[in-house]
């Protein structure tokens, strides 16, 4: 696609420029180390806040319940980082006529898009990586080392899911005038489907919440191989679908 190239460094640039890396990379690196640390003082941390007389027990916290709340925790709070980060990719560059400039050019509004995602898309797999790397080597020091297949099946899982909510969006940004709706109904597209597939096995099965949702499974190493295809696939086709809607929303309203 014509353009795609420069475009890309354009937007890899600003990534670095504007501290996007840093941002995604500390709100990750905080979310799952905080859940490993969190799982591991949970017994000593429910025993301080138990008042004189009272007597709680917690059961010994094990590695997969710490992989339980990493997956937790990867869910949340960095997704909503990324919907922030990328809830004005495209509508504010459009409210400015930056992008009725850059499409004046011989841009395809496919590359302009795609650029687009690229960058983003490296900003959470970078932050996931960081973040998988430094929770894997505090589970291996807390409790023991977790199956490495299983784990990186896990984040793969994670990390698909999280260009979904990239590319949803970008087609959210794309196809409204205002950085903070597109924001809004991208948060409400990521919740529906997170909830969603829990009512309806079939889609379950066909998104990377199939992945996710079995932590318990991955860690223990009874799930994974080839079940894990169809959601992961499932994941790829929907961030597709939503960049091809996108590319449509800006060729029919390029500024």
């Amino acid at each position: 696609m014509a353009g795609f190239r420069t475009l890309a460094g354009k937007e890899l640039g600003e990534s670095l420029a504007t501290g996007r890396w840093l941002i995604a990379a500390a709100v990750f690196l905080l979310s799952g180390l905080g859940a490993v640390l969190l799982t591991y003082y949970l017994p000593d941390l429910v025993r301080s806040q138990a008042g004189s007389g009272v007597a709680i027990t917690v059961p010994r916290q094990t590695a997969t319940n710490a992989v339980v709340a990493y997956a937790g925790y990867l869910e949340q709070l960095p997704a909503l980082a990324l919907i922030l980060l990328a809830m004005g990719a495209i509508a504010e560059e459009r409210s400015r006529g930056v992008a009725a400039l850059i499409l004046s050019r011989p841009v395809a509004a496919g590359a302009y898009v795609l650029a687009k995602f690229t960058a983003h898309g490296l900003v959470a797999l970078v932050s996931l990586a960081a973040a998988a790397l430094a929770s894997f080597g505090y589970l291996a020091l807390l409790f023991h080392p977790v199956p490495l297949g299983s784990y990186l099946l896990l984040n793969l899982g994670l990390l698909v899911m999280l260009l979904d909510v990239v590319a949803l969006t970008l087609l959210a940004s794309a196809a409204l005038g205002s950085g903070v709706a597109a924001g809004g109904v991208a948060l409400v597209a990521y919740i529906a489907l997170s909830a969603l597939p829990g009512f309806w096995a079939p889609l379950n099965n066909s998104l990377p919440t199939g992945v996710t949702g079995r932590v318990g499974q991955l860690a223990a190493g009874s799930w994974g191989g080839s079940a894990a295809v169809q959601p992961l696939v499932g994941g790829v086709v929907l961030a597709g679908v939503c960049l091809l809607l996108a590319t449509l929303a800006v060729r029919l309203r390029p500024a």
